[in-house]
């Protein structure tokens, strides 16, 4: 596990996560479900903001840090209105345990989100939405 490699244990990792959550540096969201199912899975660790993600993101290699952009975007979007945020079996998040999302570029289909109902694909790169396709940037009057 990647802990390992940093020379510490995963109680402390997970006390250093806990101290960057408080201090607003990353953002850890839980997986959709109750239970031992919080325990079991794991969810999502994004930086709290995109503007955390340039600044640190100069000196990374990312080949294509888009789709986290992406992310990290709405999702510092909708928890800074106040809505409950949580990595998704079917889809990217799950929004106050009934609304699904898949964020993605233009070309992005609902394909994981078949069947699945109050379901969304958020789109970047286009101006308008239509049907449940949403675009991105509309996400950011949430602030």
């Amino acid at each position: 596990m990647y802990y390992s490699y940093l020379g510490i244990s995963k109680p402390t990792l997970y006390v250093y996560l806990e101290h960057l959550e408080t201090a607003g540096l990353v953002a850890g969201l839980k997986p959709e479900g109750t239970g031992a199912t919080l325990t079991r899975r794991h969810g999502k660790l994004l930086l709290d903001n995109t503007n955390l993600l340039f600044a640190i993101g100069q000196g990374l290699s990312l080949a294509d840090p888009r789709g986290t952009i992406r992310e990290t975007f709405f999702a510092s979007q909708l928890r800074s209105a106040g809505h409950d945020v949580r990595a998704a079996r079917r889809g990217d998040f799950l929004v106050d345990g009934r609304f699904r999302f898949e964020v993605g570029g233009r070309r992005k289909t609902g394909r994981q989100l078949a069947g699945a109902d109050a379901a969304f694909v958020v789109r970047d790169d286009i101006e308008s939405g239509s049907g449940n396709v949403l675009p991105l940037w509309l996400f950011g009057f949430l602030y």
